[in-house]
């Protein structure tokens, strides 16, 4: 009952406190898992495989979904058996309770298929499903394969607006002439574009961050957020007035105040530093 503290405290960013004691609630594995991997030759019809799930009521534990460029990646590092030739793979998993899990697994073969998926593949057992797995969880890192220096972006948006956002961000990728992975939690849409740049190269550090600031605009834009799961931090501060209305924001420091009166903790995090001076002037942050 009352404020959902939990949120407002995670949601701070360090910003009201120091967290001295964390209680966690242990559950136990689940009796079974199914692991699926959907082959596509568009984007946009893996896409519509993840709507159609959503549609059918199916509540995958994941859905995860990997583009060609960072199955080409993923398939130097670590040799998962993607097809390179797809555009796009979906991974889904469902677990639960044995009883049903079968019928749940084969409708979600039935709504991939008919959304157009080339193949739709089950793990055999569960070492091919930690071969998949772990192609996805060290994606990231296989994309060292193919670049020198890339850039994360963590921005959320409807999951209706999944390929209309995707075809901007390779739109505007053409136009900073940079290349775009995208390797993201298709099942909340929460997106993690990678940015493939070199650092070593003049102004092209700087040309990347212009980048991912517009992929967190329209993010917003479309109904999404600036951030799905790695906070604001220093790097989006200065979007927040895009996301927010300067009552919005003056609503949120008022709340800061009440934890933090003397702007002692992460006093440069999270809001604009046009919104903050006057506070951190008057404390020397």
């Amino acid at each position: 009952a009352g404020p959902d503290m939990l949120a407002l405290v995670i949601g701070s960013e360090g910003t009201f406190g120091i967290v001295t004691k964390i209680t966690c609630r242990l559950t136990p594995n689940p009796e079974k898992a199914i692991t699926l991997l959907g082959v596509f030759d568009s984007v946009h019809k893996a896409c519509e495989g993840v709507s159609a799930i959503v549609r059918r009521g199916i509540i995958p534990a994941a859905m995860e979904m990997i583009d060609k460029v960072t199955i080409y990646a993923v398939e130097q590092a670590l040799k998962p058996g993607f097809p390179t030739d797809a555009e796009a793979v979906l991974i889904v998993e469902v677990d639960g309770l044995e009883e049903g899990l079968e019928e749940e697994a084969r409708a979600s073969e039935e709504l991939l298929s008919e959304a157009g998926a080339k193949e739709v593949k089950r793990a055999r057992d569960d070492e091919e499903r930690a071969r998949i797995w772990r192609a996805r969880k060290e994606a990231f890192g296989a994309i060292g394969q193919i670049s020198p220096s890339y850039y994360v972006q963590d921005g959320v948006i409807p999951r209706s607006s999944l390929p209309e956002v995707l075809d901007k961000i390779a739109q505007v990728g053409r136009k900073f002439s940079l290349t775009v992975a995208n390797v993201f939690h298709a099942g909340d849409g929460n997106m993690h574009p990678l940015i493939l740049y070199d650092a070593n190269k003049p102004g092209e550090l700087t040309k990347c961050e212009e980048f991912g600031a517009e992929i967190l605009r329209l993010c917003v834009e479309v109904g999404g957020c600036l951030t799905g799961e790695h906070g604001v931090g220093i790097e989006k501060r200065e979007l927040m007035d895009y996301q927010f209305t300067a009552d919005d924001i003056d609503a949120q420091l008022r709340i800061k105040d009440v934890f933090d009166s003397k702007w002692l903790l992460n006093p440069l995090k999270v809001f604009p530093l046009h919104h903050t001076e006057a506070r951190r002037m008057a404390f020397n942050c």
